[in-house]
């Protein structure tokens, strides 16, 4: 662990523009949760009467021009759009792509700061919230729950045919669990994926990586007995800790329609008994801990900055739950390891969890009228969906801002038409991330993490919340088995079960659930 990170300048530098993707692995995907708080600030982006189309056509596929017939406005509006501290140029770049080619609308972009959670919801209680924002799964759920954000569904239905180009696998994250309804369009999303060293894996003389969890163990040991590495299976630990489990648990037990893992439809705990998935997934890495000896106790350690160059420093060999984009982070030429980490299928099923974001719209912007109804929408789609020069274009348009994103970022998306694009592939192998191998992971996902069978109030508090690196109250019990604190054994493991079930069934009934 006590490897030198890769600095974040470096991040930035390598790859010439396009490994700026590496920036995600410190911020966007870490959900900003480490960046020090910011004073909240609007910033306005200057209307530009005149349509303007070479800025838009010079960063995006070329699309035939086509007449869209959309919504006209009775009255200039105005939107602000919530965002967190990453891609503010983007975000404004953007805005003045949007605000020139549709006058009738002035989108304005606020920097929420970087305890973006906090602030966002600081901004509900003073009922003055952004009108368009960026919802990750904690925050989707609380805005849903509350009924603080609307489902777009509801006034434009035809928004739903943007489920079309999604993924099978992440659907479901679109739509809200309470009403059924598309609640709001991509921002970003990828899979966690099975990350490792090939090159590890040729020294030790091993022809494949792994097919499930029995031979990750078996690999791992190989590895170690041949002093290639002291500690070959990695994690990120931080705010990825409940991927983690659901990515073991799914390797082992394929997600099939149905399948709960934790809890059951009520919301129970069915994981405190022996012979349960989460036993099982226990189990299989405290062997690896304290028996293998492949695991290192201060595993715990690894945010994602941390796992990332471990990974590419040859420090680990395999990851189970490496956020996709990281691999591009991990091959940085910086890096020891640079051109051999690579991804395979979660061993075993094959299926793997997702992590999206997607844009959610405030009730209270709905609540205004039809005219702060047509305008959002508008924004929406620019932002999350399909658009010729700015403008609503859902048959002949392109993904516009998605397609920027990857391009200039690496930073993928839920959309098919946008991950299987050419170009964008392309972009992905100059990141050194294999596109065949990370879209033959997008077509077996699940939304299991996310729906087993829904987040609760409570869930963040009690496993981890993705928008927080220190975690729930389930992580520092399960740290009791790597520091000594705990002993391990099948009785220990059943009671730490039952301890974090108890703890869920108080947060229940405190809940009024």
């Amino acid at each position: 662990m006590s490897e030198e990170k890769v600095s974040r300048r470096k991040f930035l530098g390598a790859v010439g523009g396009l490994a700026a993707a590496a920036v995600i692995g410190w911020g966007l995907a870490g959900y900003f949760a480490t960046l020090p708080p910011k004073e909240v600030v609007k910033t306005v982006t200057k209307t530009v009467t005149q349509t303007v189309t070479k800025t838009v056509s010079a960063t995006t596929t070329t699309t035939p021009a086509t007449t869209t017939t959309f919504s006209t406005l009775t009255k200039h509006v105005d939107i602000e759009w919530g965002i967190w501290s990453w891609g503010v140029e983007l975000c404004n770049d953007n805005a003045r792509i949007f605000n020139e080619n549709n006058p009738d609308i002035t989108l304005h972009v606020t920097d929420l700061g970087g305890n973006y959670m906090t602030s966002l919801f600081s901004r509900y209680a003073a009922g003055d919230p952004p009108d368009i924002f960026y919802a990750t799964p904690d925050i989707a759920y609380v805005v849903q729950y509350r009924k603080w954000a609307a489902d777009i569904e509801d006034y434009f239905p035809e928004s739903r045919k943007y489920l079309d180009d999604i993924y099978p696998g992440m659907r479901e994250f679109f739509i809200n669990p309470f009403t059924g309804k598309l609640h709001g369009l991509c921002y970003w999303a990828g899979p966690y994926v099975f990350a490792y060293n090939k090159r590890h894996l040729e020294e030790a003389g091993i022809g494949e990586p792994p097919k499930d969890y029995d031979e990750v163990a078996e690999q791992a040991k190989k590895i170690k007995e041949k002093g290639i590495c002291e500690y070959p299976i990695g994690a990120l630990w931080s705010w990825g800790f409940p991927a983690l489990w659901y990515q073991i648990m799914i390797g082992m037990h394929e997600p099939k329609p149905g399948t709960r893992y934790l809890f059951d439809e009520d919301l129970n705990p069915i994981f405190d008994d022996k012979g349960t998935p989460f036993f099982e997934a226990v189990k299989w890495f405290l062997e690896r801990v304290h028996v293998d000896k492949t695991i290192s106790p201060g595993v715990r350690e690894y945010d994602e900055s941390g796992i990332t160059t471990a990974l590419g420093s040859g420090t680990v060999t395999f990851v189970p739950n490496f956020p996709d984009y990281d691999i591009a982070g991990a091959n940085v030429p910086e890096l020891k390891e640079s051109g051999n980490i690579t991804m395979c299928l979660n061993p075993g099923s094959g299926y793997a969890v997702y992590h999206p974001c997607n844009y959610s719209i405030s009730t209270k912007c709905m609540e205004k009228g039809r005219d702060n109804q047509i305008a959002v929408w508008r924004v929406m789609q620019f932002l999350g969906g399909k658009t010729t020069n700015a403008r609503p274009d859902f048959e002949h348009g392109e993904y516009f801002v998605c397609n920027r994103l990857i391009r200039q970022y690496g930073v993928t998306s839920a959309y098919r038409p946008v991950m299987e694009d050419p170009q964008n592939k392309e972009v992905l192998r100059k990141l050194k991330i294999d596109p065949d191998l990370l879209l033959a992971q997008y077509e077996k996902l699940t939304s299991v993490l996310w729906r087993d069978p829904v987040l609760t109030p409570w869930w963040a508090d009690w496993f981890s919340s993705p928008s927080s690196e220190a975690g729930g109250r389930v992580k520092p019990k399960f740290e009791e088995f790597l520091t000594g604190a705990r002993s391990y054994s099948d009785e220990e493991i059943l009671k730490f079960l039952k301890e974090i079930a108890e703890d869920w069934k108080r947060a229940k009934k405190e809940a009024g659930m």
